[in-house]
């Protein structure tokens, strides 16, 4: 590219400057030609005429060489100039194809190719993000499938070893593992589902206070059975135009999460009340709450505060991660509010 451009720019300078020469040339001697034919006994003096003729010309003549020799040098430097970022970017392009996504040009100046070379350098972060999060996503999925595979090959080889008997015990423990892995599968396709291009929302009008109310109904069971108060209020009018199956599965992820975070004898407030132009849905409990340092990452692919990952916790890890995708295809806020020991608290603000 550096040897194109500065034989372009030196082909460009030198033919200018050569039809130039030329023309100066001839028009030099024409005039002087007709200075001969129109002035009386100019010809006495013709051999100064032709010295100074050939003066000019020889000044015409080295002059344009001297242009030629320093269009020459001025184009090689502009070209290396020109070239040294492009073939940077040339260079860098050619490593992230290959996998160093750390590689960064450097940007001075305020112009074209800086531009070009800042959006490159902020695609190189995209992906080098992008990649850290498929190997936190294969190894998030490898642990979420391991544990229950092995419980549930041990079980099996203990049980045709004779080891253990079949008992109804062992077998619902069996299922509880195979029922974790179907729920995983699930959320992973959910999750893919609204990652696609072709996800879409069918809105309607929707009355939140009413819709909390229905899919409370279901959970009910399960709080009193680990004895959890569930309490639900609605205030205002909470008509929004939104997704009712989506919404839905906000609401059941969040109070779903509360309930697996507050131990027996706690407390999960649901409500949905009206402020100026929006619905917010807020689902409080009693649990055991989430560090500081763990509040920006709640919301993160299998991520999880309590990191042994065990059967009392249980989950994936992508409920919160499918509630703020959600959230956000609504174009409404989603953010928590926790303290350690005290409880969480989890907003989502619709817009009407």
């Amino acid at each position: 590219m550096f040897r194109r451009l500065a034989i372009s720019f030196g082909a460009a300078a030198s033919i200018i400057l050569l039809i130039a020469s030329l023309v100066i040339i001839y028009e030099v001697h024409y005039h002087l030609m007709m200075f001969e034919e129109d002035v009386k006994g100019f010809g006495e003096s013709s051999a100064l005429v032709h010295h100074f003729e050939q003066a000019l010309l020889s000044s015409i003549i080295w002059t344009a060489a001297g242009s030629l020799i320093l269009v020459a040098v001025i184009s090689y430097f502009v070209a290396k100039n020109l070239s040294r970022p492009l073939v940077q970017m040339r260079k860098a392009a050619e490593k992230m194809a290959g996998g160093e996504l750390e590689v960064r040009i450097e940007t001075i100046g305020n112009d074209e190719l800086n531009d070009l070379g800042t959006s490159l350098n902020e695609l190189a972060s995209q992906l080098q993000k992008q990649e850290e999060a498929r190997k936190t996503l294969t190894a998030d999925v490898a642990h979420e499938l391991r544990t229950p595979l092995a419980t549930v090959k041990s079980h099996i080889e203990a049980i045709e070893d004779g080891i253990f008997d079949p008992t109804p015990e062992r077998m619902s423990g069996l299922r509880e593992e195979i029922d974790r892995l179907i729920y995983l599968v699930q959320d992973l396709e959910q999750l893919t589902d609204m990652e696609s291009p072709q996800f879409t929302l069918k809105k309607e009008s929707v009355n939140l206070g009413e819709l909390l109310l229905k899919n409370a109904e279901p959970l009910k069971a399960s709080f009193t059975q680990k004895g959890v108060l569930l309490n639900l209020n609605t205030q205002g009018n909470t008509v929004v135009e939104a997704d009712p199956k989506r919404i839905a599965q906000i609401m059941f992820n969040l109070m779903s999460n509360a309930l697996k975070y507050t131990p027996s004898g706690g407390r999960v407030n649901a409500e949905v009340f009206e402020e100026i132009g929006s619905v917010v849905l807020a689902v409080k409990d009693t649990g055991i709450g989430i560090k500081e340092a763990e509040l920006d990452r709640i919301f993160d692919r299998f991520y999880r505060t309590e990191k042994s990952r065990n059967r009392e916790y249980g989950g994936s890890g992508i409920g919160l991660t499918i509630a703020k995708k959600l959230v956000d295809a609504h174009c409404g806020d989603i953010w928590v509010e926790s303290k350690p020991g005290y409880g969480t608290a989890f907003y989502v603000r619709l817009y009407k």
